[in-house]
Parts: C-alpha cells; sequence; structure tokens
C-alpha cells in the first residue's frame, strides 16, 4: 500500500479552508484541488499473514458483472469473520492498480460518523462550505452522482441501515460503493445493491493462515495440532488471529493453548491478548466482539427477548437447534419470567404482558439473525438455528458476569453459575417437550439427540444443587432412542457432580445417588456389557437394601436389572431363579410400576395433544414434589415386567414352549394397558414371535416379525437396537424355513449397520457375525 501523504489524503485540520463574516450569508468555498488520485480516510492496514480466501475472489466476480450500473457491495456477517480485511483488501488492490480516482474510506457505525466523513469529503472534493455539513454532504453526493472520475467509496461497519437513509452513494457505472456489516435486515435491499454473506475461514484456509503466522516466527507446530485448534476455534478469522498472538508470546505450543482454551474455569478474555497487544488494530478482545450486536439485536421488536433467547441457545448444539426447541412453552414461560423481571428491575411502571407468545420467540431469533448473531432459515422444516460455539461461550460468560455482579460483597447473591443452570434446565424442558410420542422423524430425532447431549455439558450438578427432572428426562431420552453409551455418560456425568461436595458416608448412599447408579448400571448393561452391569447391580442392591429397604419400587428395578444381567451375561438358570424369585415375593412390583409408568405416559401423550402446555406444567410440578423412595422409579428406565424377565430366560434355559405362551398372555394384558407404539410392548411382541419360532411354528413368527419390524422402523427409527435385533431374528428365521440366499443378504447388510451404529464390539454385532458366519459356511458346503 502506497503512503498516504499531504496531497493524498484529508488534513484533520480545516482552518483556512473557508472564509467568511459574521452576519453575512456569503460564503466564499475553498478552490478544488485538482489532485488525482486522491484518497480520503485510512483505509486498515494489512493483516499479519493475510489470508486469501473464496470470498475475495467472490467480491471480485460480483463487481465485475455489474452492467448499467456497478452494483454496490454489501458485505454481510458476524462480528470477526473478517469484513473489514476483505474490503480492505479489496480497495487497496484497486488503488495500487490505478483504478479509481477517489477512494473513500469512511467509519460507518452511527449516522453521526457518516455525516461528519461526507462533510468533509464534500469540502475537500467538491469545493463545499465547511461551516455547512448539510450543503457539504448535498455537494458530495451531487459530484460523485456527475463526476466522469472513477470513485470508490467503503463505508465500513454499517451499524443500523437506517443510517444510510438519504445517503446511499448513487448507483453509476463510474463509481462503486462497498458497504460492510453485521446486518441482514431488509432494509439493506434496494435497486443496485448485491448482498454477499461473509462466512468463517474454510478449514484449509484456517490450517493455512496459522502455518503461516507460526512460521513467521520459525514456528513448526504439529500439523495435526494445528488442524485441531483451527477446529477448537470453529474457523472464525478474528478468534484465529487472536490465539496464535497468545500462543506465541507466550511460547505455549497449540496442543497447550487448547489445553487452556478447553478449561472452563477460564474465560475467553483469559487466552487471548490484552487490548493493548491485539494484533491487525483490532479493537476489542474476542469476548467483547458480539456485545454491540446483542444490545442492538435486544433493542429491536419485540424488546427484551433477543438476549435471553441468545442465552437459551447458548447452551444448546451449535450446530443445529430446531426452532421448535426455542419457541415451546416452557422457552416462553422463561422469556416472559425474564421480560417481567427486566421491567421491575428498570422500575418501568407501564404494564407487561404476562405472557410471551411463540410469534414473539420467533421474531427475537430474526432479530439476532438480522445482526448475524445467529444463522436462522425460516420456513424450512424444523427450522434450524445455528450459532458459533464461541458466541454461545461469550454469552454464557457474559452472563455468568451478570451474576455474580448481583453478589455487592455484603449479603448479595452470586447467581453465576444459578443462571446457566436455570438456561439448561429451560432447555432440557424445552426438548422434553418437542420429543417425538408417536411418530418418527430422524432428522429431528437426530437433532434433538445432539442438542441433549450440549444441554447436559452445561446443567451442573452437585451435592448441593441435586438432581432436576430434566437431568434424568435426557439421560433417559438418549438411552430410550438407542443411545445407550451416551446415556451411561450422561448418568456418569451426574454421578461425578454429586460427589463434589458429598460427605464420605455419605457419598454414594443416598436417594440421588443410589438411583443415578442404577441408571448406569442399566445403560451399562443396553450398551453390551451385561457382566459389569451385573457387578455394578449387585453392590447397588445392598446398598438400596440398606437405604430404601426390601421392599420398595426402586430396589425391585435393581432387582430385575440384576436378573437380566446375569442372564446375559451367560447364566441363563440364575436369571430364572431370581425372576422366579420375584414372583413367589408377591412383591412384582415392576409390573405395577410399568403399568403406571405406561399409564402415566399415556396419559402425558393425551394431554400433550389436547392442551400441550398444560401437560408440561403438570409434568414439571410432579417432578418437584414427588421425591418419595417410592417414587423414584418414575426415572428409571421403562423396563419389562418381571413376567416378562422370567418367560424370556426361561426360553433360554431350554422351554420355547412355556416362553411363547406366557409371553402371549402377558401381550394380550399389555394391550389393555399399553398404547401400541410403547417401546415395551414393541418388546414383548419381538420376544413372543422369537420363542413362537423356537417352539416350532417359525412361519407364524416371520409374519409376526415382518409387522414388528414396520412398525418399530416407525416408531423407534430404523437405527435403534430393538429394530436392530428384529431384523436379526427376522433373518435368521427366514434361512431357517429355506430361504437362505435372502438370509445372508440381510444379515450381510445389518452387520454393516451394527458395526457402525453399535461398534464391531457389541454383543449384538458378534452375533450377527456368528450367524452370518454359520450361514455362509452352510451355503458354501451346500455348493460343494
Amino acid at each position: 500500500m502506497p503512503s498516504l501523504n499531504a496531497h493524498t489524503a484529508i488534513s484533520a485540520q480545516h482552518g483556512g479552508l473557508a472564509v467568511g463574516s459574521a452576519g453575512s450569508v456569503t460564503f466564499h468555498a475553498p478552490p478544488v484541488r485538482e489532485v488525482w488520485p486522491r484518497q480520503i480516510g485510512l483505509v486498515p492496514g494489512r493483516a499479519d499473514c493475510f489470508q486469501h480466501r473464496e470470498a475475495a475472489d467472490l467480491l471480485d466476480r460480483a463487481v465485475a458483472e455489474g452492467e448499467t450500473a456497478v452494483v454496490c457491495q454489501l458485505l454481510s456477517g458476524t462480528g470477526g469473520v473478517g469484513k473489514t480485511q476483505l474490503a480492505a483488501h479489496y480497495a487497496r488492490t484497486a488503488w495500487e492498480a490505478g483504478e479509481v480516482d477517489l477512494l473513500m474510506w469512511i467509519n460507518a457505525s452511527s449516522r453521526e460518523a457518516i455525516t461528519t466523513a461526507y462533510a468533509r469529503a464534500g469540502t475537500e472534493v467538491a469545493g463545499a462550505d465547511p461551516s455547512d455539513p448539510e450543503e457539504a454532504i448535498g455537494r458530495l453526493l451531487t459530484w460523485l452522482q456527475t463526476t466522469e472520475r472513477r470513485w470508490l467509496v467503503v463505508l465500513d461497519d454499517l451499524g443500523d441501515p437506517g443510517d444510510l437513509h438519504g445517503l446511499w452513494p448513487p448507483a453509476r457505472r463510474r463509481g462503486a460503493a462497498l458497504v460492510t456489516t453485521r446486518r441482514r435486515d431488509a432494509a439493506l435491499s434496494g435497486p443496485g445493491r448485491r448482498r454477499i454473506d461473509i462466512g468463517l475461514f474454510s478449514p484449509g484456509e484456517s490450517v493455512d493462515y496459522l502455518t503461516a503466522k507460526l512460521a513467521s516466527v520459525q514456528r513448526d507446530d504439529e500439523p495435526a495440532q494445528i488442524a485441531a485448534l483451527a477446529e477448537d476455534l470453529g474457523h472464525l478469522p478474528l478468534a484465529l488471529a487472536q490465539a496464535v498472538t497468545y500462543l506465541i508470546d507466550l511460547g505455549l505450543s497449540c496442543a497447550d493453548y487448547r489445553t487452556r482454551l478447553a478449561d472452563r474455569t477460564r474465560e475467553l478474555a483469559d487466552v487471548v491478548p490484552e487490548r493493548g497487544n491485539l494484533p491487525d488494530d483490532h479493537h476489542d478482545v474476542i469476548a467483547a466482539t458480539w456485545s454491540l450486536s446483542i444490545e442492538r439485536a435486544d433493542a429491536l421488536r419485540p424488546q427484551g427477548l433477543a438476549r435471553p433467547v441468545l442465552e437459551l441457545a447458548s447452551v444448546l448444539d451449535p450446530n443445529g437447534i430446531p426452532t421448535e426447541v426455542l419457541t415451546a412453552p416452557p422457552v416462553l414461560n422463561s422469556l416472559a419470567i425474564t421480560r417481567r423481571a427486566m421491567v421491575l428491575k428498570r422500575g418501568d411502571r407501564k404494564k407487561v404482558s404476562r405472557v410471551v407468545t411463540e410469534q414473539e420467540a420467533a421474531d427475537a431469533l430474526r432479530c439476532l439473525h438480522r445482526l448475524s448473531l445467529v444463522d436462522f432459515v425460516p420456513g424450512a422444516r424444523h427450522e434450524t438455528v445455528r450459532v458459533h460455539h464461541l458466541v454461545q461461550r461469550a454469552t454464557r460468560e457474559a452472563l455468568m458476569r451478570d451474576g455474580r455482579a448481583d453478589d455487592d460483597g455484603a449479603g448479595g447473591r452470586d447467581l453465576s453459575g444459578l443462571l446457566v443452570r436455570l438456561d439448561a434446565e429451560t432447555a432440557a424442558e424445552a426438548l422434553e417437550y418437542v420429543w417425538p410420542v408417536e411418530e418418527r422423524d430422524d432428522t429431528l430425532m437426530a437433532a434433538l439427540q445432539a442438542n441433549a447431549k450440549a444441554v447436559a455439558d452445561h446443567v451442573p450438578v452437585t451435592a448441593a444443587a441435586g438432581i432436576d427432572g430434566s437431568h434424568y428426562r435426557l439421560g433417559l431420552r438418549l438411552g430410550e432412542a438407542g443411545h445407550a453409551a451416551e446415556a451411561r455418560q450422561h448418568f456418569e456425568r451426574l454421578l461425578a457432580g454429586l460427589s463434589v461436595g458429598a460427605k464420605g458416608a455419605e457419598r454414594g448412599k443416598d436417594i440421588e445417588h443410589l438411583f443415578v447408579r442404577h441408571n448406569i448400571a442399566w445403560w451399562q448393561m443396553e450398551a453390551g456389557d451385561p457382566a459389569g452391569a451385573a457387578t455394578a447391580f449387585e453392590r447397588l442392591l445392598a446398598d438400596k437394601e440398606d437405604v430404601l429397604g426390601a421392599a420398595t419400587p426402586s430396589t425391585f428395578a435393581t432387582r430385575y436389572g440384576l436378573a437380566r444381567a446375569r442372564g446375559e451375561s451367560g447364566d441363563p438358570a440364575a436369571a430364572v431363579a431370581a425372576f422366579e424369585a420375584l414372583l413367589a415375593d408377591r412383591l412384582d412390583a415392576l409390573t405395577y410400576r410399568t403399568r403406571s409408568f405406561s399409564l402415566r405416559r399415556t396419559v402425558r401423550f393425551a394431554q400433550r395433544a389436547a392442551d400441550r402446555q398444560m401437560a408440561v406444567r403438570m409434568e414439571a410440578r410432579s417432578g418437584a414434589t414427588d421425591r418419595s423412595p417410592g417414587a423414584l422409579p418414575q426415572w428409571e428406565p421403562p423396563a419389562p415386567s418381571a413376567r416378562y424377565g422370567l418367560a424370556w430366560w426361561r426360553g433360554m434355559a431350554g422351554d420355547p414352549v412355556g416362553a411363547a405362551c406366557e409371553l402371549e398372555s402377558l401381550l394380550a394384558e399389555q394391550g389393555d394397558l399399553l398404547a401400541a407404539f410403547d417401546p415395551l410392548r414393541l418388546a414383548t411382541r419381538h420376544a413372543c414371535a422369537h420363542w413362537k419360532a423356537e417352539a416350532g411354528d417359525p412361519g407364524r413368527a416371520i409374519l409376526l416379525l415382518t409387522e414388528l419390524l414396520a412398525d418399530q422402523t416407525g416408531i423407534l427409527g430404523p437405527e435403534h437396537p430393538q429394530t436392530l435385533a428384529t431384523r436379526h431374528t427376522l433373518a435368521r428365521w427366514k434361512g431357517a424355513v429355506g430361504d437362505r440366499g435372502r438370509a445372508l443378504v440381510l444379515l450381510t447388510e445389518l452387520l454393516a449397520d451394527q458395526t457402525r451404529i453399535l461398534g464391531p464390539e457389541h454383543p449384538q454385532t458378534l452375533v450377527t457375525r456368528r450367524t452370518l458366519a454359520c450361514g455362509q459356511s452352510r451355503s458354501a458346503g451346500e455348493d460343494v
């Protein structure tokens, strides 16, 4: 970039440029200096290790496509994506190539800044009177409209589209305008204007930038760690620049920096340079980059809702939040409470609506989208909201700082952790609300599962705080959806949190510990480790009997789990004996629990169909008040009755006829108690068909399994473990009745899916691999 000297840059001093006399209406404009080319305003310097990117080529092509008038290009994107650097690169290139006679670089953060710059330029270029800013602005716009000089006007960081009302540079073949902004308002559109959305670096661009920056100081870090760091920072150019500067200054490796970045006890401001040492003339540390955008979004109608919506979004999955989650009744209730609290805090006496509507929540999302804080595309199925994970982190940190501000040091309360927890619990309730009841939508289910995992990471659990019902629901939902390993990890995190602050004698034996331990053992068994689960259930049973007693539903739930785990570990006789003991005691609490659980679920489903908001309130009230030991099983994984377990393991022990008869009887009773789509009833249908085949009626079993597979695919989804198990059973019996070719095809397809979904060492995968190998060897023997 050429140096700016006195004749190419406007002076900050205007003395002597105009002459006037007091009381006179006649002014003599200074002569226009015919010095060309001319640059007004300082173009930002080239960033260190400036990274050429596809967006720059896109801008060049967009400008080149202008026909009768060069299109005004608007570079739009969230803070930190490099809009200013792209505009500066384009302006600098055009200037150095001699393609413009006048280059104006204007800070457009406010209307005052724009008009001040326009007035100065009108004085310098068009000979306007400096004492009359409005006349100077008019003279400049007229000059731009009529001159044969080639000009480029860059309006950097436009804060509000309204600030350019009446001030847009004219569209002319000889001129061009370039605007950078975080806004995506419809008001920015118009004749001769084109918006270019500027996104993140591509992974390759991120790696190239970091590598070049490190190489400039003779650093040669491990490529894998450089790529991982770029991923951790979400390929955000601003974050990359500040992070690499920080790690170079402190002599950290990329791996060391990633460790600091992942440390939740540190804020983003702690892992970037201090303000005085920021690279490339940055004005703010990364954490403060979006604060002004949030304030502006929150000021848009509906006022006061954009910020709390963003705070809720900050504890969900950054890669995609279904819009129905952020507009669900639990969220609307939370937003209404927040809005009323803000009004009371301001001392505003005007009446505020006691409710926030779904439309208002959606409008708040659109406000965030307009300020480029989220990406929100309305109208699509399961409209998805995406938000950069660093924006999420900065939002959570700001919320925690607000909470700490409530601690005045004189008896005030530190609400920092509580505020994030409340958002996470509200998000969890919203996920529970929108979780499909009967229909199956794989796209929605995948998004909900990802969001459930994200929320679980942001719900702090301690012995003092205890566990909210939303914690349990998230874990159960993950497990019921077929993600047993993730469900186990979720409950292990809860157990680790409960252990913080728990006294030694109480550790692991209070009610919440016992229940969480039951879930860990249960989902350990479902994930394919029955032997480990049996050991966990044995230890848990002794503690439950000691704390809760032997005759509580929670204790019998653990007895059921232990009996099943023993059977799946290879001891069906022990499983039969354990289930017989449950029935002999006439305390088959699991049967009653299953009935009450399923009836409660059926009632909840009906309530949702009639009045979903009331259902949420009743569910929340139930979870908050019913905390007696006997009530705890409402949060345990739904399990078939002891009759089911006994029938299954009798079959495994050599009595298939008795197993089939008992399961057929149980299935008839379940028809009166459970909905057709209830997973427990689906499991009984599978077991009944299996033992019918083992008892000598494979033809009937194949018909039953075919019907069941269609129902499971529609209700549970094609990747659910129960669905996969039915596919195996169906393929096996097709081979047994002589259709070996079809059976081998089905088993081959199933093995590929199980390996991908469950893993190569999962028991179901191993069983399918053995069955397929046996079938292939038999077919080979027949061919011989």
